[in-house]
């Protein structure tokens, strides 16, 4: 149970190398990390005379159990190209991938030092966002060299633009702003074979999104969109297999705060091995939702019932399958496996307040099954530890003005009177907690409320267990941006800036 007591076991800076001259580099560049399983890596490309891009990298793993209380990036690597993107890519080292206007992508494989493996070059009019990794595969959104699809004609996405990998924000003026980005394009880093797939629209609407995008089996897909022409957020699953027949699922949210600030985003992962949850980040005022994969994949059967626009699933209809939920996630990986990093922000204390939600079904059933004894007693354990924990399987969702919605009891049916009672005395609680919760208090220990709290379906809907999960509070003191967060199995980093070091949080 490595999260649970939510403290650090151990915890370490993470440094710089000193005196880089091309981290001190004030001129135009492109620079992002990439962290997979234990190892994280900064690479930084500068548009010098003469380009290049340097690497750093670091594991976390291996510096785990040695005597030293700093981790160095070490400098492993100088490429010589800019290149626009690059991710770690297990068993081969990283890969990156380089734009060229009038030519298209160029995709480079290299070992961890740096040494060039091989390429593989695909012409494309335009291509978006970030590499995505399964194996030792990589894939890019790009708008390809086929004449545009019909269904993909006049599609209004206003963002992806300025997503392309050749956009310069106040430099770039002259780039067509009505290509399609309507294909996923895949390399082989270990066999150089290279294969696309065009994404799918539906006939009743038009689907627009941000090139964000994830692997959640070996063939298929999930990318975070919203209807073009009409308010709401829509996760596609689909096939890339060529000539796979298989209708694509969609998976639809009709409310949002701020109909024209749609999240197009999903959670990263930090694993290199699929995650049985995915992460959709679509709503700009913090509210994500938690999908089951095999839901996703149609594993679990789902029927679409949207009548405007027709031929989607409604996200509520499958509360035991999908959660949502009223919190942030960091701009880096926030899912290892079954665990999900989120913040709430603490207005009055000017700070976050971090969490992992862990959906290891597992663990929750475990967790489920103590008798009133045993729960005391860990209860007491978490106090004296300073702890919080609350265990989760009342199903609910939260809507766009925080207010929750039973899904225990939907309508039409009618919740028991005891069970209105019950979440009536809910609701209370935690409008009194969020009153003591929020203080000014330095230390996270005095502005948490201590110990076990278990959430429960009523006693007639806990078995089977329903989809829950169990949420820690994390003390991680001294974070004050919770976006530079990101989680692997057994740490919480806060990622380095430039000018500042960051640190890692083993939790094992």
């Amino acid at each position: 149970m490595v999260w649970l007591d939510g403290k650090p076991t151990l915890v370490k800076t993470i440094a710089w190398p000193a005196d880089d001259p091309d981290l001190k580099w004030k001129g135009w560049n492109r620079e992002n990390w990439s962290v997979l399983d234990s190892q994280i890596l900064f690479w930084r490309a500068l548009l010098l005379e003469k380009p290049k891009t340097v690497i750093y990298m670091a594991d976390i793993a291996s510096a785990r159990d040695t005597r030293v209380d700093t981790i160095l990036l070490e400098r492993v690597a100088e490429l010589d190209y800019a290149a626009h993107c690059l991710v770690i890519v297990p068993d081969v080292g990283f890969v990156t991938a380089e734009w060229r206007s009038n030519s298209g992508v160029y995709f480079r494989a290299h070992s961890e030092t740096g040494e060039f493996l091989r390429e593989r070059h695909c012409p494309a009019h335009a291509s978006y966002g970030n590499l995505y990794v399964l194996g030792t595969t990589v894939s890019l959104c790009v708008t390809s060299t086929d004449p545009i699809p019909p269904n993909w004609k006049n599609v209004f996405a206003p963002y992806i633009h300025f997503l392309r990998l050749d956009y310069r924000a106040g430099y770039t003026h002259d780039l067509p702003q009505n290509l399609a980005a309507e294909t996923i394009l895949t390399w082989n880093a270990d066999s150089g074979d290279l294969c696309m797939a065009k994404i799918p629209q539906i006939s009743s609407a038009k689907i627009a999104h941000d090139a964000q995008f994830q692997y959640i089996s070996s063939h298929k897909i999930v990318l975070a969109s919203n209807l073009a022409n009409h308010c709401g957020a829509v996760l596609s699953a689909f096939s890339v297999n060529a000539g796979d027949e298989e209708e694509p699922l969609m998976f639809y949210h009709g409310q949002h705060s701020n109909p024209e600030c749609i999240n197009n985003d999903l959670g990263q992962t930090s694993t290199s091995t699929l995650s049985p949850i995915v992460v959709h980040n679509h709503d700009s005022a913090s509210r994500i939702t938690i999908f089951k994969s095999e839901l996703l994949l149609g594993d679990i059967p789902s029927v679409a019932t949207s009548q405007d626009p027709s031929g989607l699933r409604k996200v509520w209809y499958y509360p035991n399958d999908a959660r949502t939920l009223s919190f942030k996630v960091p701009d880096f990986p926030c899912v290892a496996t079954t665990c999900v990093l989120v913040y709430r922000r603490d207005e009055r204390a000017e700070r976050p307040i971090i969490f992992v939600l862990d959906f290891d079904q597992t663990l929750l059933a475990a967790l489920e099954s103590k008798q009133p004894s045993e729960r005391a007693d860990w209860n007491a354990q978490l106090v004296d530890a300073c702890a919080q924990v609350k265990v989760v399987t009342r199903r609910f969702n939260i809507d766009v003005e925080d207010q929750i919605w039973d899904a225990e009891y939907p309508w039409p049916q009618q919740a028991p009177p005891e069970w209105e009672a019950h979440l009536d005395t809910i609701l209370k609680d935690d409008d009194d907690d969020d009153d003591e919760d929020m203080d000014d208090s330095d230390s996270d220990d005095e502005a948490l409320p201590l110990g076990l709290e278990y959430d429960e379906a009523p006693e007639e809907h806990r078995k089977p267990v329903p989809f829950g999960y169990v949420q820690t509070t994390l003390r991680v003191e001294g974070v004050t941006d919770a976006r530079r967060l990101a989680i692997t199995r057994q740490a919480v980093l806060e990622l380095p800036e430039l000018t500042k070091n960051g640190r890692v949080f083993y939790f094992d």
